[in-house]
């Protein structure tokens, strides 16, 4: 990678947040673009920081995480960006799988192996 991909994530649980930090600083060539604990927030985020991946938590107040994806793509289509979720895929919505997102994974299974071989299948 000749540059670091920037990785915005987005998390109601900021105890959640700080694993992703760590799973994107053991990631080389990952870097760290900022963390939102709301909808709103990550949006605002995603205009100034302009992330190339971004992670969005499924369940959260205010805006769920299948509706910030699909805002988000809206403003940053060149973005990638996955759902994570403390549920099993299956389990979730089906406007989860139609959002426009690359990926629905577990929160268990983010891994720095999981970030790098995520962007080098799906990079834009």
């Amino acid at each position: 990678m000749a540059t670091s991909v920037k990785v915005l994530a987005v998390d109601d649980h900021l105890r959640f947040l700080d694993v992703i930090h760590a799973v994107v600083d053991a990631a080389p060539g990952f870097t760290w673009a900022g963390g939102a604990t709301c909808g709103t927030q990550a949006l605002d985020e995603a205009d100034l920081k302009d992330p190339d991946l971004v992670l969005i938590d499924v369940n959260m107040p205010e805006m769920d995480g299948v509706e910030v994806a699909r805002r988000l793509l809206d403003r940053h289509p060149e973005a990638l960006v996955a759902l994570i979720s403390a549920h099993h895929p299956d389990e979730l919505p089906r406007a989860a799988g139609e959002s426009g997102v690359e990926a629905v994974l577990p929160k268990e299974s983010l891994s720095p192996t999981w970030l790098r071989d995520f962007w080098a299948e799906n990079r834009r």
